[in-house]
């Protein structure tokens, strides 16, 4: 006997035959069934079964009274899911069909031995029982198809891309809200209608012709279109279409499309600024490399109108009678300028655009809608000629001040946003950083000038200074030796002959005298020649120096040595006079400050030039500091040397460390022009 079904499974018996039904009873208990009944009606069948609740109804199927077994396993079985076993005497078909309606699980007919009952009993039970479970995974998997239909359609809903799809014929079968919102129509005007009746008849002709194509290839791609939505403004959209079909038959098209607009104008800003920010990098190079203001500016409006993706772009200075006047252009901008006046004065009409409001404001003037901003009304019919939609002016400074306008135009009402605008103000502030760079350039470079013309001036009046110092030097030198010393020669000559008329007394104030007068003679003497030494006009440099050198030396008790090279070419009178003076002044500070025991003179040529060298072993300097000095006007020795040298064309250069016996070089380079 089978046995996998356990024991206590309570069946009810229902069978108006009182024998039969107490047989069925105990034969039942025998095989281990808990018994509910039996009940001999169907009525009691109904009422028994609703309050035992059995787990199997054994159902006579004729029954007395008004409701008959059938009836009765209709009413059980409605209220619940018990598996049903017939009993019946009876095969007739009419309660066979009666019966087939109530899903009996088996039929015995009477009389049946206990294996038959027991097996139809276990096999119901068994099959009800896997019933059951079927019935709950199915119910089950019916919960999870209702649950991601929800959420398909929540998404599908709730999703800000448009979803739709259409049958074969182009009828549309499904749509969401945002497809409704596109369309600015609701659902019910869209479902069951095709696109001849939601779109213009060319745009409804090519998405039905996009349809069938798709549909015959069975394929899907993605695009991007253009739709105009209800608020009548167009947009963009990267749609996704595909061939629609189930079970592999092709039923229709679906797609999704996704609005991209600000997508795709955030990406055209993106590369108008990515324009710009080159303009702004460009404009900064031409600002290091330009020579001039007027070139800059070409460059500036060639640049921005090139890289920047506007239309126009012109730079304005202000004139002396507050007109703008154009300096720079390019794009449109010359073609719409030509013939304009623009003026920052606000009680002329020509003053009340944007370009006159960023020069008396001090600040950018942005006009978005050129051609119906009322500020434009002059200009707006030529801008609507020169397609010209927006326009922003920048002031120009220098010093501080407006001077300028940088102005552009653009094609597209709306253009200058924000971002656009801080961008552009920087680059007009770049302009203006130019502009005050080469007005400061302009200021020094006639600065420069009228001191160069200066100290031109002042070398041409120390040069005629030099000049005339040397000449009274010659002048008075030459007085000096022919009248006063003759004037004394003649006097001592006096003197010594009235020795031979006087008396012994007198003879010695006489001698005195001619003493006095002798002494007189040979300091007027080399007074004339450190006026103006004769060596130097009569033999030459070469002999001056060496002469100059011998005498102040032996007479300052300091060794001295000249060196001169052979065959040195004979230098203009100027360039001998410069050298002479400074070893005569550079020889005066080695004897009065230097405490030097020896002295070399050196004169060579080299390279074109005349080199004066002198050195001592005496006390160094700071030789800075000296010059320093020198150009406060402090040292008169050393900055006559360094204005003579600097007069002659040469280049001074002293040599000297502060400290003991560090000695001392002083070097003059004089130019020999033609000298061989």
């Amino acid at each position: 006997m089978n046995t996998s079904m356990p024991a206590g499974k309570r069946i009810l018996v229902v069978e108006d035959d009182p024998l039969v039904a107490r047989a069925l009873a105990l034969r039942l208990a025998a095989l281990g069934y808990v018994i509910a009944g039996p009940v001999a009606s169907g009525e009691e069948a109904v009422a028994v079964a609703a309050r035992e609740r059995p787990d199997l109804v054994l159902m006579d199927i004729v029954l007395p009274g008004g409701v008959d077994g059938i009836d009765a396993a209709r009413v059980i079985l409605d209220e619940q899911r018990v598996p049903l076993l017939y009993l019946t005497a009876y095969a007739d078909e009419e309660r066979f069909a009666r019966a087939r309606i109530t899903a009996p699980h088996a039929y015995l007919i009477k009389p049946c031995n206990d294996r038959e009952l027991q097996l139809a009993i276990e096999l119901a039970l068994q099959r009800h029982q896997h019933e059951a479970l079927l019935r709950v995974e199915a119910e089950r998997r019916e919960r999870r198809i209702d649950e991601l239909a929800a959420t398909l359609s929540a998404l599908v809903e709730g999703s800000t891309d448009c979803i739709f799809a259409k049958a074969a014929d182009g009828r549309y079968l499904l749509c969401n809200r945002a497809f409704e919102r596109l369309l600015g129509r609701p659902r019910k005007d869209i479902l069951g209608h095709g696109d001849a009746d939601l779109f213009p008849a060319e745009t409804a002709a090519r998405r039905r012709a996009d349809d069938q194509r798709l549909m015959s290839a069975a394929v899907t791609e993605t695009c991007e279109e253009i739709l105009r939505a209800a608020d009548g403004g167009e947009r963009t959209y990267l749609t996704t279409k595909g061939c629609l079909q189930l079970a592999d038959e092709t039923v229709g098209v679906f797609a999704i499309a996704r609005d991209i607009s600000e997508r795709k104008e955030a990406e055209r800003r993106l590369r108008r600024l990515s324009g710009f920010f080159n303009a702004v990098a460009q404009t900064n190079q031409a600002i290091m490399h330009a020579e001039s203001a007027g070139t800059l500016l070409v460059d500036a409006c060639r640049i921005v109108v090139r890289h920047g993706d506007v239309d126009g772009a012109w730079i304005g200075l202000l004139d002396a009678d507050g007109w703008i006047g154009v300096v720079a252009d390019s794009g449109i901008a010359g073609e719409y300028l030509r013939g304009l006046r623009i003026s920052i004065d606000a009680q002329h009409e020509q003053g009340h655009g944007p370009d006159g409001a960023a020069m008396r404001a001090g600040r950018p003037a942005i006009c978005n809608d050129f051609v119906s901003d009322p500020r434009t009304g002059p200009w707006q019919e030529r801008a609507r000629a020169a397609g010209i939609a927006a326009s922003a002016a920048f002031p120009l400074r220098r010093a501080g001040a407006v001077v300028g306008v940088f102005s552009l135009y653009a094609g597209e009402v709306g253009y200058f946003d924000e971002e656009l605008i801080e961008l552009l103000a920087e680059l007009a502030s770049d302009i203006s950083f130019a502009l005050e760079k080469f007005s400061a350039d302009e200021h020094r470079r006639r600065a420069e000038a009228d001191l160069r013309s200066a100290l031109a001036r002042l070398h041409e009046v120390s040069a005629r200074l030099i000049g005339v110092q040397e000449d009274e030097r010659r002048r008075l030198a030459r007085d000096l030796h022919d009248d006063i010393g003759q004037n004394l020669t003649m006097i001592k000559i006096v003197l010594l002959g009235m020795r031979r008329w006087s008396a012994g007394g007198e003879q010695d104030e006489i001698h005195e005298a001619a003493d006095i007068a002798d002494r007189t003679l040979q300091r007027v003497r080399a007074l004339s020649v450190e006026l103006r030494p004769p060596q130097l006009d009569d033999l030459g440099l070469v002999p001056a120096l060496r002469a100059h050198l011998g005498n102040t030396c032996r007479h300052a008790g300091i060794r001295a040595s000249f060196i001169a090279d052979d065959g040195l070419p004979s230098p203009p009178e100027d360039i001998a006079i410069t050298c002479f003076r400074i070893a005569q002044e550079a020889l005066n500070n080695v004897i009065r400050h230097a405490g030097a025991t020896a002295v070399v003179l050196e004169l060579r040529y080299a390279q074109g030039a005349l080199i004066l060298s002198l050195r001592d072993d005496g006390r160094g300097f700071d030789a800075a500091a000296a010059f320093a000095g020198a150009a406060r006007g402090t040292s008169l020795g050393l900055l006559s040397m360094q204005e003579r040298a600097t007069l002659a064309g040469g280049r001074l250069e002293v040599r000297s460390q502060p400290a003991q016996r560090a000695g001392s070089e002083v070097r003059v380079t004089l130019p020999l022009p033609g000298a061989t």
